[in-house]
């Protein structure tokens, strides 16, 4: 109990009153003997206060609850002595005085004991008592009545300190439960400090470190015991100025914040700290004292170096290749959309640049070494292209450069010149040496509109016009060039609804033997007729539908349609078909639409015309179609030999059934002996392979003359007959032969 010693400072003093009071009325001896026993009881009442002091005030022992019990009792049994022993002896004046110093030592023990309800309890039981007896003896009138208010007066002080220490019990256990937690707070604290990533850390009102954790020592590479009273910015300063431009401008924005005493959140810096440069997002809130004033800032610092650079990272990738770091589409549009609303406009030329054959990489080699030679033509693009440039990916194998100030025609196509040069070395992938063609499409700002999508549409259409004028060159956009682009994309959109809409048709031109004139077969060619172009051309709407993807629904189509009308013919004759290099990507399912379209025919009597550009995408897969149709018992025939780079190959990988003769070599036969030779040359080759040899584009009597001399089977052309209506083949196959030996100037028939 902290109040022992003014308790017993009380007693003593309350005892010298009583002494000086009752002096003359009383023995001495009797007041010397009670004195001496109270100042007793009080020295070993604060005897063992003071050797209990060093405990804690919130714990007690049961044994020194009983010893506050039997002391409370000890003395208040001398003070309940006094009443009994003085109250009838003494005046009035000295009644009064020792019924003010009882009532007040009953109240007074009472509240000052309640922390122990026991002693207290004892203290007023007896004090009350001998004062209540000494009332009833004394005979005094209003003994009773004083009697009766001094024990409901005790009562009440009972009560009180049980009710006192029963508040004062909950108090203490709070407390002593507040202690647990803030010690596992404590120790999850240290905990979090030892071990987590993050950084606690609190300042002083002058900036100095008040509150330093191993691992912010650690940090930043001093002792806590150096630490601890140094200026934060002092400390940090060379720390935050080698972070860099970015990193000072942060620093000195948190410092803003914080002058102005508000509380931050997230606010990311830089920091280079003993393992280099790293990123930490601080977040911190002002200590304020009673008056509002800030005496100091506490935060936390969480190192989110690997978080900042993921996102550098994305935000990267948002904007560039991944693959051969350039410029990527969204970029490039968003930085020539930036220069086009300049004012002024300066000159700008955009050059869309889009390899030639790609795909045969990627087939050929897969696709790692399709990717590594896009990653060495973007090297050798940008070794290529000027500091001011920009050089993009805009997907796939399509790159683009920004020229800035292009100053003319002349300038631009120096630059062009260069890039095809740099791009048709052979590029070194995989240890095998690939050789690299491109066409490249120019648009200029000032002369094409101001709109990006303007610019990059009349760079594509140029690019266009590259590519299907031979590629491995460059070409300028010009107005007539949107003209035909607008006419590619309007027959583009007819061609999707041409089939449903019955605007196809197939013509069939004769093949006939060049021995005897005998009819051997026809070919379906494909003819279109638009309410609104008229009559297309297949040259021009064939290569439209099969960039637009629309040649297996149409080859599907042209199947049908012509083993339909084959089915009518006189038996023995065959059906050519003309297939693209789109049906064969199908495989399977293009074998079963052959068979579906042939249903009812003898397989032998259809044949599959298939040029060499349709092998040269997917080699591998067009061989593997066509010798499944082939075991199925279907002819495959080679169109337009010679006119590729690989037909010999295509020979010896798949044994076709027929070799057509491109009619670029029989337009020169007669005249030109190299035509010949070349013409020669193939018929041989078809001897040896097997192959039925058939000559297109055969137009006048002497080429068939020629050709027959040299073994070629059939002929087809114009000599023969134009290309027939379907209703127009039955009275071809009537008429044919009144004519056939004059027109091929067959030799008169051997008369035995």
């Amino acid at each position: 109990m902290h109040l022992t010693p003014l308790a017993m400072a009380v007693n003593v003093a309350n005892a010298g009153v009583i002494c000086l009071v009752t002096w003359s009325q009383v023995s001495h001896t009797f007041l010397l003997g009670w004195s001496a026993a109270i100042c007793g009881l009080a020295a070993l009442g604060l005897r063992g206060w003071l050797h209990g002091r060093g405990r804690s005030r919130r714990t007690a022992s049961m044994r020194g609850m009983r010893r506050a019990v039997v002391q409370a009792s000890a003395l208040s049994a001398l003070w309940a002595v006094l009443p009994l022993s003085l109250l009838a002896k003494v005046d009035t004046g000295a009644q009064f005085i020792v019924g003010m110093v009882v009532t007040g030592m009953v109240c007074a023990g009472g509240f000052a004991l309640s922390t122990v309800p026991a002693a207290a309890t004892a203290w007023v039981v007896m004090l009350g008592t001998g004062s209540v007896l000494a009332l009833w003896r004394s005979g005094m009138s209003v003994a009773g009545g004083a009697a009766l208010m001094l024990g409901l007066y005790c009562c009440i002080v009972i009560f009180s300190a049980w009710s006192w220490a029963r508040s004062f019990g909950a108090r203490l256990v709070a407390e002593a439960r507040a202690d647990r937690q803030n010690e596992v707070i404590g120790l999850l604290l240290r905990d979090f400090e030892d071990h987590a990533s993050d950084l606690l850390w609190e300042l002083d009102a002058r900036g100095r470190f008040r509150h330093v954790s191993q691992r912010l020592a650690s940090t930043l590479g001093v002792t806590s015991g150096v630490l601890r009273g140094l200026s934060a910015t002092r400390l940090l300063s060379r720390a935050i100025a080698n972070a860099g431009e970015d990193g000072v401008a942060r620093w000195a924005a948190l410092q803003q914040l914080m002058a102005r005493g508000t509380a931050v959140r997230e606010h990311l810096v830089a920091f280079a700290g003993v393992d280099g440069l790293s990123w930490w997002s601080i977040s911190t809130h002002p200590l304020l004292d009673a008056k509002g004033c800030t005496e100091g800032w506490r935060g936390v610092a969480a190192n989110v170096t690997d978080k900042h650079q993921a996102h550098l990272r994305l935000t990267w990738l948002a904007h560039n290749d991944a693959l051969t770091g350039l410029v990527n589409r969204t970029q490039f549009r968003e930085l020539l959309q930036t220069l086009l609303a300049g004012a002024p406009v300066q000159p700008l030329a955009v050059a869309l640049i889009d390899l030639d054959d790609f795909k045969q990489v990627n087939d050929s080699l897969g696709h790692a070494a399709g990717d590594e030679l896009l990653r060495l033509v973007g090297e050798r693009l940008l070794s290529v292209a000027r500091r001011s440039d920009t050089v993009a990916r805009l997907g796939g194998d399509e790159f683009a450069i920004l020229v800035r100030g292009a100053a003319s025609p002349a300038e631009l196509s120096a630059l062009c010149g260069r890039l095809l040069d740099a791009l048709a070395a052979p590029c070194e992938v995989f240890d095998l040496a690939i050789a690299t063609r491109a066409s490249i499409g120019i648009a200029v700002t000032s002369a094409d509109g101001s709109g990006v999508d303007s610019v990059m549409n009349h760079a594509d259409v140029a690019l266009y016009e590259a590519k299907h004028s031979g590629g491995q060159r460059w070409c300028f956009f010009e107005p007539a060039m949107a003209d035909a682009g607008r006419r590619r994309n309007a027959l583009a959109a007819s061609l999707r609804h041409a089939v449903e809409r019955g605007e196809f048709s197939l013509v069939y031109q004769p093949q006939v033997s060049s021995g005897d004139g005998r009819v051997c077969g026809f070919e379906a060619l494909l003819r279109w007729q638009h309410d609104e172009h008229g009559q297309v051309s297949p040259t021009e709407f064939i290569p439209i539908a099969e960039a637009a993807g629309l040649m297996p629904e149409i080859g599907a189509w042209v199947l049908a349609e012509a083993c339909r009308q084959a089915a009518l013919w006189p038996s023995g004759l065959t059906v050519s078909i003309n297939v693209s290099a789109a049906q064969l990507e199908g495989k399977q399912s293009f074998i079963e639409c052959v068979e579906e379209a042939a249903h009812g025919l003898r397989p032998e009597t259809v044949e599959l015309e298939i040029t060499e550009s349709a092998l040269v995408d997917d080699v591998d897969g067009a061989v593997t179609t066509l010798r499944a149709l082939r075991a199925k018992g279907f002819r495959v025939a080679l169109d337009d030999f010679g006119t590729g780079y690989s037909a010999l190959g295509y020979l010896r990988q798949l044994p076709f059934n027929t070799l057509k003769i491109d009619r670029s070599f029989i337009r020169d036969i007669v005249n030109d002996g190299e035509s010949r030779v070349l013409v020669e040359t193939i018929l041989a080759m078809s001897r040896g392979f097997g192959m039925t040899a058939v000559a297109e584009g055969v137009e006048r009597p002497e080429e068939a003359e020629m050709l027959r001399a040299r073994g070629c089977d059939l002929l087809q052309g114009y000599l023969v007959s134009q290309p027939l209506a379907a209703d127009q083949v039955g009275t071809f196959l009537a008429e044919w032969p009144k004519r056939a030996q004059d027109t091929l100037r067959l030799p008169a028939p051997h008369m035995a």
